[in-house]
């Protein structure tokens, strides 16, 4: 619990401060003017780093253990940090960049103990690097991976996604082989970095800035090193695969400059999301089609953790020659996509709006989605024991903040609403399925049947209306495809059972239900009375439960 609970502050800190950091980037010009090497085409504030950060630092603070030898990683994090936010703000160049980097990765280095002592079987067995070799190739690889994450920021959402799919794993990673400090430090990046998606996904309303992005980069290879060098049965060449799509990005554009006898460091658009635009990719698209590498090398990276280290390091090369041959020959025959023009319809789509008929479909298929989400959450509430005191209190809070939200119409209700799903839904599906006893009310709710259809219909109705939509509300972003990658991953490498609870199916519950609660509330035009209504019900349920009045109510029916 003490993970899950650093997830949810880092995701909950992160989202309430990426709007007070935006306010400031413009009131300090922190702002990314647009360029010709750029695709935005307005001044965008990028201090939302400063808000990963935050969101980041406190839980670690607040829950980590006193055993818990975090003190240099949070440190040296500092000083990425700070570096990176004056970067953003008076732009230092490469070699003041470089150097507050060499000096965060010389304190984790002789302070924090993390090393690069093994190279596994590409040495001779048994064989452990000595310091003087050590020290500095720990010091290149952190400096490298850290610029790495930080040079593929080129697109919304792009660094933060391909980071959160390598955070996962590698907490799961120590999950598995028992580094707590690893799990904990994991799940806090994973919330921030989902917090900030939110605001970050294309359109993007703020960016992350080198802050956000360095500090990515250089906790993610920390984390991988400590994994990697302090337990002998993972690879020490894992972290090429866990962190691969952005460390092949990097050298190829670097070796393309060289090559063409430019410095290494110059700014172009030769990035691979550079090239995947050419190809005639929209912007969300190259996002997803890099997610969907990323996790390609994540993947394979986690089936070959106790394999040969030449296996991992032909797999990798293999990965590496491939992609790049790929953008090699569409770059050489000039490959691109022939799209629809802007407004016209394809397939099935343009033979319901011919027929007149697809305002019909859309018009139902959104009355559907609705009863079956109301229908979903009193499935997941009602058969719900044991709701903690705490717990009811959060849910009576926020029914009493959408209530006023409701009468006041402060503008930030939205955020609200939201936040009222998003930090109550989880816990409650976790505590649904730990804690469940039957009674008269709901024995309807127990039937696996009923349960398992209820879910898998809430997803094609969403996926339904996502289809044929023409409204300017919901659009498929990144992020919801992201989400649907970490529910298909989750179930997949987690246990089958944590504590008597089916984790793989709890996650997948919690990811289908925000995404038809987005579905539902951006395809409504404007405010949703009925959603508000169904909300509240369902937090004033949680609170009634904590009482222990459902039984009370059924004695009454029942006399």
């Amino acid at each position: 619990m003490v993970n899950l609970s650093t997830f949810f502050i880092a995701l909950f800190i992160t989202v309430v401060m990426v709007p007070l950091f935006r306010r400031l980037a413009y009131k300090l010009n922190a702002l990314d003017e647009p360029d010709e090497r750029k695709v935005h085409v307005r001044p965008m504030a990028r201090t939302g780093g400063l808000a990963m950060a935050v969101g980041v630092l406190v839980p670690l603070v607040l829950w980590a253990p006193p055993e818990f030898s975090l003190r240099h990683m949070l440190f040296a994090a500092s000083i990425i940090v700070a570096a990176g936010f004056i970067d953003d703000l008076v732009s230092l160049g490469h070699r003041a960049k470089f150097g507050s980097q060499l000096l965060a990765a010389i304190v984790i280095v002789f302070y924090g103990g993390v090393k690069i002592k093994s190279l596994g079987a590409l040495l001779p067995d048994g064989w452990i690097l000595s310091d003087w070799f050590a020290v500095p190739l720990t010091i290149i690889v952190i400096v490298g991976v850290t610029n790495a994450i930080n040079l593929s920021d080129g697109l919304d959402g792009l660094a933060g996604g391909i980071s959160i799919i390598s955070f996962m794993v590698l907490g799961y990673l120590g999950f598995q082989v028992g580094n707590p400090v690893v799990v904990m430090v994991a799940a806090a990046v994973v919330g921030a970095i989902f917090g900030f998606l939110r605001y970050n996904t294309f359109p993007a309303t703020i960016f992350m800035g080198d802050a956000g992005s360095q500090l990515l980069g250089f906790l993610a290879i920390i984390l991988a090193i400590q994994l990697t060098q302090e337990n002998v049965a993972l690879s020490p060449l894992l972290p090429l695969l866990l962190l691969g799509f952005p460390i092949l990005d990097t050298l190829t554009v670097m070796l393309a400059r060289i090559y063409h006898g430019r410095s290494p460091f110059a700014a172009d658009k030769n990035h691979f999301h550079h090239k995947l635009m050419r190809l005639g990719l929209y912007h969300s698209e190259s996002v997803l089609v890099i997610y969907l590498l990323q996790l390609t090398m994540v993947l394979t990276a986690y089936g070959l953790r106790y394999c040969s280290d030449w296996l991992i390091l032909k797999g990798y090369l293999l990965l590496g020659v491939l992609v790049t041959l790929f953008f090699y020959l569409s770059g050489h025959f000039q490959w691109r996509l022939q799209r629809l023009s802007p407004g016209e319809y394809g397939g099935l789509q343009k033979r319901l709006a011919g027929l007149n008929k697809l305002t019909l479909l859309l018009k139902y298929l959104f009355r559907l989605l609705q009863v079956n989400f109301a229908l979903v959450l009193l499935i997941i509430v009602l058969p719900v024991d044991g709701i903690p005191g705490w717990f009811a209190g959060l849910a009576f809070g926020s029914a009493v903040l959408l209530v006023i939200g409701i009468i006041t119409r402060v503008k930030f209700y939205d955020l609200i609403l939201r936040m009222a799903i998003y930090l109550t839904l989880p816990i409650l599906v976790y505590l649904g399925a730990a804690n469940v006893t039957p009674f008269p009310m709901c024995l309807w709710c127990d039937s696996k049947i009923i349960y398992g259809t209820a879910f898998v219909s809430l997803i094609l109705l969403s996926l339904l209306l996502l289809k044929f939509t023409r409204r300017s509300g919901y659009k498929s972003t990144p992020l919801d495809f992201l989400i649907l990658m970490v529910a298909i991953l989750v179930p997949t490498i987690t246990p089958e059972t944590l504590a008597g609870v089916n984790m793989g199916m709890v996650v997948v519950r919690i990811i289908a239900v925000f995404f038809a609660f987005e579905v539902v509330i951006e395809e409504s035009r404007g405010r949703n009375r009925w959603l508000e209504a169904v909300v509240i019900v369902l937090l004033l349920i949680i609170g009634i439960k904590w009482f222990n009045l459902e039984y009370l109510f059924a004695c009454l029916i029942v006399s």
